[in-house]
């Protein structure tokens, strides 16, 4: 093949470095020398109080404070402040016979999460139960969390020499959280407060509802650029932002959920001067409610159950993160949503 060759690089300490001023072959990794050890502070505190009709309340609070937690790979060859201008090159990188020099997972991560918690709750008697919680949080940190769904981050490193950007919300930060579950056994047929005797029970008896509420705030997001105009910064840049880019809730739509007119590319060589998640995307409303019935069967403890379960019984739209690339196709509109309603039917053999 033209321009192959079969000799491979000389393995001596020079690590693929070349004479600076020479196109780079290799882009070096290495771990931290002394690397820590990640730990996290976790406290809390609560108090109970029983109410009539062995209700339950308790309210405590939650804390989690961790540190040093690896974090995703961070290029230290980024060009440095004084010396970074439009027409930066590589002779200007701290380590111009590399294409890139990166620590690997290093040990920067820090968060912070401190929470209220509600929580009511009714043990199952007379037919009835109810579990329901609240939760008001705030989550902050500036650590990779590739496993979230919620939010959208746009990478974790903006400016190296200027960490301090990249504290802010988590993408998993959702400030306000209310659920409630129950099950109640309609009290009518055999063995039943109501109708135990009637022939009407065999119609009316056996019955049960449940349901789940979901109710929750929506997560925060980053906007990025498709463009990098900052030599030898990796990965998306931060727009500018030049005022509150949140829009009240009635001035708010599909086709505009935020003000996009806000934001603007960052100059050549500038850092975009927007933190981490300054916006939010739709909260969650979710009602899942099921309808069951039990019929005795011959045998001891054996019963036929119908089950008709509904998610998002009431069909609520619940959007997901809108466009977020500034300039990209689909900026600020919001082209996706959660599931809508579906029913399912099942019978299941208790014994």
């Amino acid at each position: 093949m033209p321009g192959y060759s079969p000799t491979k690089p000389p393995l001596n300490d020079s690590f693929g470095a070349v004479q600076v001023g020479r196109s780079t072959t290799t882009a070096a990794t290495f771990y931290e020398e002394n690397r820590r050890t990640g730990y996290s502070l976790q406290h809390n505190f609560g108090v109970q109080r029983e109410l009539p009709g062995y209700i339950l309340f308790e309210v405590s609070y939650l804390g989690n404070m961790s540190r040093k937690l690896a974090n995703s790979n961070l290029s230290i060859n980024q060009v440095r402040p004084e010396l970074l201008t439009p027409t930066s090159t590589q002779r200007d990188r701290p380590y111009p016979q590399f294409s890139n020099v990166s620590l690997i997972f290093p040990a920067l991560g820090v968060s912070n999460y401190h929470a209220m918690l509600v929580r009511v709750e009714k043990r199952f008697s007379r037919g009835f139960n109810l579990l329901s919680t609240y939760t008001w949080s705030k989550f902050l940190n500036n650590t990779f969390e590739g496993g979230s769904v919620l939010g959208a981050e746009g990478g974790t490193y903006s400016n190296l020499y200027n960490r301090r950007a990249d504290y802010g919300p988590s993408e998993n930060d959702i400030a306000h959280r209310l659920t409630a579950s129950s099950v109640y056994e309609l009290p009518f047929g055999t063995g039943k407060k109501f109708l135990a005797t009637s022939r009407l029970r065999h119609v009316v008896g056996g019955w049960g509802i449940g349901s789940i509420l979901t109710l929750q705030s929506g997560p925060p997001f980053t906007v990025t650029t498709q463009v990098n105009t900052v030599y030898s910064a990796a990965g998306a840049l931060r727009a500018d932002v030049s005022r509150n880019p949140s829009l009240p809730q009635d001035q708010r739509t599909l086709a505009r959920w935020f003000d996009t007119g806000a934001f603007s590319q960052p100059a050549p060589a500038k850092f975009g001067n927007q933190g981490v998640n300054l916006l939010r995307a739709d909260g969650i409303i979710n009602y899942d409610i099921s309808i069951l019935r039990n019929f005795a069967l011959a045998g001891e403890n054996k019963k036929l159950q119908f089950r008709a379960e509904m998610f998002n019984m009431p069909n609520h739209p619940n959007f997901r993160v809108p466009g977020r690339v500034f300039g990209g196709p689909g900026f600020g509109i919001v082209g996706s949503a959660g599931p809508a309603r579906s029913i399912q039917l099942g019978l299941r053999l208790v014994y």
